[in-house]
């Protein structure tokens, strides 16, 4: 079965577009297309998805990747046939390209040791009334 995939790249990845697509080209047995975020790449389900291991290897906290629901040149979502403007979803695709600075962070942040928090304690009276009579407040 033909599957259809977007590689995403984070914002803040070093690799580019054309990395990606050099890549798949030396891979081969795909389709694929160089994005302005990125890549699209469709083939036989087992072959793309290798492919896309493949290419997450590359930078694997910075590399993303999600099913896509148009195949590549699909004429519903073609600017030039719809006469121009932003394809369907690329709105949303903006902004969770955004948010993918975030989740490479956590990622590599993945495994070190977090500090635990403090207790919490219950402040008795006579504490709170020294300190605010210390801060120069009145009884």
């Amino acid at each position: 079965m033909i599957k259809t995939f977007l590689v995403v790249l984070s914002p803040d990845s070093n690799l580019t577009p054309s990395m990606l697509a050099e890549k798949a080209a030396q891979i081969g047995g795909i389709d694929y297309k160089e994005t302005c975020y990125g890549l699209l790449v469709e083939g036989e389900e087992e072959k793309v998805r290798s492919v896309l291991e493949d290419l997450r290897a590359l930078d694997p906290k910075k590399v993303f990747y999600k099913q896509r629901g148009y195949r590549i040149g699909d004429e519903r979502i073609c600017r030039a046939k719809r006469g121009g403007g932003p394809r369907p979803g690329y709105h949303m695709l903006s902004s969770e390209r955004e948010v993918l600075k975030n989740v490479s962070k956590a990622l590599e942040e993945e495994g070190k040791k977090v500090p635990s928090e403090r207790p919490k304690t219950k402040l008795d009276v006579e504490t709170l009334k020294r300190v605010i009579k210390e801060e120069g407040g009145k009884d």
